[in-house]
């Protein structure tokens, strides 16, 4: 009989008492959080343990602190796409378990790595090879490009990391060239508003508040792709009023869906106002 693959994250304590006696049926992988990599890599998501892919365990027993809950609910929805048995994981969320829900959605997303680590030094070839240079440091609970920064090389990259906060958590994604990006806000399936913002010449931020430029476009003038991403994206989080920050390569026009705000801003006299009415008038209507 084909021994099981038991993936024990973290390992508990006195693991190798309490699988005494199984050695014949069971074989055990111990890790850690700071073995776990995510890898989105041109449209595909890889979620690794040990140098291991999580889809080809039989069965992980998976545990979590408040740290690394969002982790493990990230391995959660791998585990569930693969369709590999686990234990119970309650939900927690952050950047990390966005983005794999957006690629498991085929919803195309820049190159990206993240690893629950501060030491780099061993994974900066696997950083260069997803990601390249230039590439952004992103706070994965982080708002408004609050701690982005922008590497241009390895010793960029090393010299970044070491001025950063040491209690935030930091993924690893590639540089788009760009002039603006799209923000679609999305209210109960339905695109309300969208606009072009365009990030200042001191800057690589397209967030109002680091002094980009915000111009409203008609909802008919959007291109039904761009519009379709927002939706798509807004469906698989399960949400109802959200708004899609969509950023567009200029050396090809390809579309690379950012984030997802759970909470966007309006801003006056706009139709990010007209299109927060149109979403309470629903909220009255279907009460």
């Amino acid at each position: 009989m084909k021994k099981k693959e038991i993936l024990v994250l973290p390992a508990i304590q006195n693991l190798k008492e309490i699988a005494e006696g199984l050695s014949s049926q069971l074989n055990i992988t111990k890790a850690k959080y700071s073995q776990v990599e995510f890898q989105f890599n041109n449209g595909y998501a890889n979620v690794k343990v040990a140098g291991k892919d999580f889809k080809d365990f039989d069965y992980a027993w998976v545990s979590s602190f408040w740290k690394t809950r969002d982790l493990a609910y990230a391995i959660k929805i791998y585990l569930d796409h693969h369709q590999v048995k686990h234990t119970f994981i309650e939900q927690s969320t952050s950047k990390i378990t966005d983005q794999l829900i957006f690629a498991l959605n085929g919803i195309n997303t820049p190159n990206s790595f993240y690893i629950e680590t501060k030491e780099i030094t061993p994974h900066l070839d696997t950083i260069d090879r997803i990601c390249g240079y230039p590439l952004i440091v992103k706070d994965i609970r982080g708002m408004r490009g609050d701690s982005s920064k922008l590497s241009e090389c390895k010793a960029c990259l090393l010299e970044c990391i070491q001025k950063l906060p040491r209690h935030r958590r930091f993924q690893f994604q590639s540089f788009i060239p760009n002039d603006y990006d799209w923000g679609i806000m999305v209210a109960n399936g339905k695109v309300v508003s969208a606009e072009k913002s365009y990030h200042s010449l001191t800057g690589f931020l397209n967030n109002a508040c680091n002094g980009s430029k915000e111009v409203f476009v008609d909802v008919a003038e959007v291109p039904e792709d761009i519009k379709q991403m927002a939706i798509k994206a807004s469906k698989a989080l399960n949400l109802t009023w959200s708004r899609a920050d969509i950023l567009i390569d200029k050396r090809d026009q390809k579309a690379y869906l950012l984030e997802v705000n759970r909470s966007p801003g309006t801003t006056s006299k706009s139709t990010e106002i007209t299109g927060a009415r149109s979403f309470l008038k629903n909220i009255v209507k279907d009460t």
